[in-house]
């Protein structure tokens, strides 16, 4: 019980951690001019940052290799309707929409399809918390409607969100060592989006995301390694739950997007960030 305890403990501090990282570079990429080089950088030269770990975790099964290529293809569509989601609204729109569209579609999976203790206290805990990053993306004012045509890009990129959790919460439970999963699906996936960028605008492409270091450099570090702390912490609790604690990263977001971004705040604003607050407190106690 006490061990168990500890591992709930210690997973709702690693995606904590993961949601304050996943904000940073979403905000990173907002910040960008060019959001397709940007996560071209974050991505495929991100990927490096793997290989110097290959040679401490045992190689892919096969079976290992289908989830891998799985999740390749998931990130590869979430990456690029994210990049096309934030070139075309303001973070503090298109953010809470992509990231709420998620854990709503992987609580719901969690509790039809997976057996791990995913009530439905906790599913309509869950309920709040997306409810308040609804909110935080509510159109009210002429700024606002121009984030209209980000919304189709938003929803797809919270679809691929959900489905890339689902894929890689369960793949990295499947493993051993999960750090296997963590650095090989790392790797894996890096090159796809330098090819798909290759294909829009040619091999300027290759000079164009290098031209973005300062800038992606961090983001890249940030981006793998919140995004290696997530998995491990689903590999300590329940999926559902903690995707859901992640999207806590719309406060970090809001947050960025007013201070460094010099996005509009507002009280609606302020009430969607309390509603997201209180459905992480439901989620941890009910």
């Amino acid at each position: 019980m006490k061990a168990a305890m500890e591992a709930e403990s210690l997973a709702t501090i690693l995606i904590l951690t993961s949601a304050v990282l996943h904000a940073s570079w979403n905000a990173a990429v907002k910040k960008s001019d060019d959001k397709l080089a940007i996560m071209v950088f974050l991505t495929t030269y991100g990927g490096l940052l793997y290989v110097p770990f290959v040679l401490f975790v045992p190689f892919p099964d096969v079976a290992l290799w289908g989830w891998i290529a799985a999740s390749a293809v998931i990130h590869l569509g979430y990456q690029l309707a994210l990049a096309a989601t934030l070139d075309r609204g303001a973070l503090t729109f298109a953010y809470p929409v992509a990231r709420g569209t998620g854990p709503l579609l992987v609580g719901i999976f969690a509790y039809l399809v997976l057996n791990e203790g995913m009530t439905l206290w906790k599913l309509s805990a869950i309920a709040v918390l997306v409810c308040g990053i609804f909110v935080t993306a509510r159109v009210g004012n002429k700024e606002d409607h121009r984030n209209g045509k980000a919304l189709p890009f938003a929803l797809l990129t919270g679809t691929m969100i959900a489905s890339y959790t689902i894929v890689d919460g369960l793949a990295v439970r499947s493993v051993e060592n999960p750090f296997t999963y963590i650095i090989w699906a790392g790797i894996a996936g890096s090159p796809l989006i330098l090819l798909v960028g290759i294909k829009q605008r040619g091999w300027g492409m290759v000079t164009s995301s290098l031209k973005v270091w300062k800038l992606g450099l961090p983001a890249a570090v940030l981006a793998h390694g919140g995004y290696a702390l997530a998995l491990t912490a689903y590999t300590l609790g329940s999926l559902g739950e903690i995707a859901a604690l992640r999207e806590t990263s719309i406060i970090f977001a809001t947050i960025i997007g007013v201070l460094w971004l010099k996005e509009p705040f507002s009280k609606n604003k302020l009430a969607a960030i309390s509603l997201i607050a209180l459905g992480a407190l439901l989620l941890k106690f009910v």
